[in-house]
């Protein structure tokens, strides 16, 4: 049956495709998820005994690999340490040294997650919660637990005491991301749990909107807002934070190719991260060296800005 395989496609695919112990990319469970396959129809595969339709799995195999040829040649953007990564890695440590609550907002992709989450990298006193829509007071303890480390199993107030205990005898600091999807609850949980009994330093980032939510005309947060000794407002993404990131893959811009990426960027450093890659592609497509003002508007085209 071995003379009905196509023998190129089969040799690429399991070039990459195998045991981590011989230095394979990707496991053989790993391709067969992603072509809706199991394991044992891609070990059939291998050993050239599967007994199914062969025309159909060679042709899943081959789309297979140009999607890893082609997430092979999109760039690798670098950190770059920007001005928002300064502001932000500063601000966290006010609030851990001072014992003192930060509010950081901006708008999206200015750089506050990326500059958290090396905050975290950095440091092992750093504590990361990452907030999703709807997460309910129960779920902000349950994932405070997590990060404190104890047991989020039982009552609420049974984990808060828990939580509370362990982070008395810490110097550690928390940080809440997307703090601007907490409930009015959580937000108070936050303030009376962490900072005031459990005298920890917390860091609440989100959207602009958490500071209107802070400074409720309501004055539902009176107590939240009053102890916020730091708050940092991060701005876009300047001209020189833009050749920062681009200097982390080309060296040297010519200054309107530079001045045509930021604008397109429009400020954002996560859409000029996305940018680059697009640009770098059709860079390959064309065999082309270095970026230009052309390529620029090209990929910009299929950029939400």
């Amino acid at each position: 049956m071995s003379d009905i395989y196509n023998e190129e496609l089969h040799k690429k695919f399991f070039a990459i495709v195998g045991s981590p112990d011989e230095k394979k990319k990707i496991s053989q469970a790993e391709a067969a998820r992603r072509m809706d396959y199991t394991a044992g129809v891609v070990s059939a595969y291998k050993s050239k005994t599967y007994t199914g339709n062969i025309k159909l799995i060679e042709e899943k195999v081959a789309e297979f690999l140009q999607r890893e040829e082609r997430r092979h040649s999109i760039v690798a953007v670098p950190t770059a340490e920007t001005s928002a990564t300064t502001q932000v890695c500063k601000a966290i440590t006010m609030a851990q040294d001072e014992v003192d609550i930060a509010v950081i907002v901006g708008e999206a992709g200015t750089g506050k997650t990326t500059a958290v989450r090396q905050y975290v990298k950095k440091t092992h006193s750093a504590l990361l919660v990452e907030v999703d829509p709807g997460f309910t007071q129960r779920a902000l303890i349950h994932a405070i637990a997590r990060q404190v480390g104890v047991d989020p199993i039982g009552g609420t107030n049974v984990i808060i005491e828990r939580v509370i205990n362990a982070l008395r005898t810490r110097d550690a600091v928390l940080i809440v991301d997307e703090a601007d999807y907490l409930t009015d609850a959580s937000l108070e949980l936050v303030r009376r749990v962490i900072h005031d009994k459990s005298n920890t330093g917390v860091v609440l980032v989100g959207l602009p909107r958490l500071e209107y939510k802070i400074r409720s005309l309501k004055n539902d947060h009176q107590q939240l807002a009053s102890r916020v000794g730091i708050f940092l407002k991060v701005a876009k993404m300047s001209k020189s934070d833009g050749e920062k990131i681009l200097s982390g893959v080309w060296k040297d811009l010519a200054k309107d190719v530079v001045e045509a990426f930021v604008k397109t960027a429009n400020g954002s450093a996560r859409t000029l991260v996305k940018l680059m890659g697009r640009v770098h592609q059709i860079m390959a497509l064309n065999k082309t060296e270095k970026p230009d003002s052309d390529i620029i508007a090209r990929a910009g085209e299929l950029l939400m800005r």
